[in-house]
């Protein structure tokens, strides 16, 4: 991808033929199974990760034990959820509960799991309403039974870590971050949030931070997916975390992807919230006339849609497989969030494709300028643009960009993550 690519991109009278070229999504994903037995939907591993006996674990030391995993909502499907999917691997006897659950989600991704809904999913519209009912989701959690258990997990971005622990006293929480809308993300959500949020935000913000405070005091252990938020829960908690990388899946393909040269069209992938700043993306393609593709859904929807020009196509939700045939063909993948870790961009490494992204959050320890990646310094349209010619202006090594994703395999997350639980088991503290 050098200039030439860049100075070929397809103007605006060329752009039906070159969305034509995007409809891809017409296919499902089939299933796998894990080494345990547990079926999952299916996802690709052009490089297989390494069972469970590869990994040097002893697995005996859980398979004893009655084990509870508390997750915030199975409402969509992210980075968080795949956290939960691969603990599951090595936990497969376990018990799992969520506030609220999107059956639909679950049988797609876990249609072998258990998702137990707490009471909290019965109320009315409670899987739209659910960011306004967080003092209930606490209480929820927190009032749950769990004297039976062994070991308590919680993977929390919320308020999950209010669940009590066993009757070990064990609870390992894998925070993927304090909730950013009540600490350093709480101008950026405030600021572009409707009034009616932003009303709330401030009435409710101080005893949120309460209730959160409190959620956390009830771990005895915290894992975290990054050296940046390991240090933003010693800021919000006072408590240290140790890192244990997530996993870095890449995507299943609807058939398999034989290497091509990859398309002009840039791509944004994940969740349409504030903080991921999504509206630069759509303001430098609308200013540098790039077709651009925008995979995803959340509550920022309707005012991109209304930014949008004609050389962005909002796709909305996407299947793993429609989501790998997009990272497989883009010229690049934008990113413009202060993300904990940056899942994504890692993904999009593993298919080969390089980054644009903010210098801020987990990317910065995750890719390497010129490797993997182009940085950009400052949150704005002008800063962002020069990124990305810069990017479409030269050539990326394919061997790279998968190499550093397969850093951070799911094998070693799995390593890591039973490694921290059997530490807890024998009573070690950090």
């Amino acid at each position: 991808m050098g200039e030439e690519a860049a100075e070929s991109l397809p103007h605006a009278s060329d752009m039906p033929y070159f969305w034509a070229s995007l409809e891809i999504w017409h296919s499902a994903p089939g299933k796998r199974c894990s080494p345990q037995g547990r079926c999952h939907a299916a996802y690709v591993q052009p490089d297989p990760v390494e069972s469970e006996d590869e990994t040097g674990v002893d697995w005996d030391v859980f398979r004893d034990l009655k084990v509870l995993v508390a997750h915030d909502w199975v409402l969509s499907w992210g980075g968080s959820e795949q956290v939960v999917r691969e603990i599951l691997h090595i936990l497969p006897h376990a018990d799992v509960v969520a506030a609220f659950v999107d059956r639909q989600v679950t049988a797609a991704e876990l249609p072998c799991v258990g998702v137990d809904e707490l009471w909290t999913g019965r109320l009315p519209g409670a899987r739209s309403l659910y960011q306004w009912l967080l003092p209930l989701e606490a209480a929820a959690f927190a009032a749950f039974p769990t004297t039976g258990y062994d070991l308590v997990i919680s993977s929390s971005h919320a308020f999950s870590k209010a669940i009590r622990p066993g009757k070990r006293g064990i609870h390992v929480c894998y925070c993927h971050t304090p909730p950013r809308y009540l600490w350093d993300e709480y101008g950026t959500y405030y600021q572009r949030a409707t009034l009616l949020r932003q009303m709330m935000l401030r009435v409710g913000r101080g005893t949120l931070k309460a209730i959160d405070r409190f959620t956390a005091s009830r771990v005895s252990h915290f894992l975290t997916n990054s050296d940046f938020v390991a240090r933003r829960i010693g800021h919000c908690y006072g408590r240290t975390a140790r890192v244990v990388y997530p996993p870095v899946v890449p995507k299943m393909a609807a058939q398999p992807h034989a290497p091509t040269a990859r398309s002009n069209f840039l791509l944004y992938f994940g969740r349409l919230v504030p903080y991921k700043r999504v509206h630069l993306v759509v303001a430098a393609a609308n200013r540098l006339q790039i077709p651009t593709v925008i995979a995803g859904d959340g509550p920022e929807m309707p005012h991109l849609r209304a930014m949008a020009g004609p050389m962005v196509k909002m796709v909305g939700r996407v299947t793993d497989a429609e989501a790998a045939e997009l990272l497989n063909t883009c010229a690049a993948l934008v990113f413009c969030a202060t993300e904990d870790f940056g899942l994504v961009p890692l993904e999009a490494n593993a298919h080969g494709a390089p980054v644009v992204a903010l210098r801020a959050g987990g990317v910065v320890d995750t890719l390497t300028e010129g490797e993997t990646a182009i940085f950009f310094d400052e949150p704005t349209v002008d800063s962002l643009c020069s990124a990305i010619k810069r990017t479409l202006a030269r050539s990326w090594d394919d061997h790279l960009l998968r190499a550093n994703a397969q850093r951070f395999n799911a094998a070693r997350f799995r390593e890591g993550f039973a490694t921290a639980l059997r530490d807890a088991l024998h009573g070690v503290q950090w």
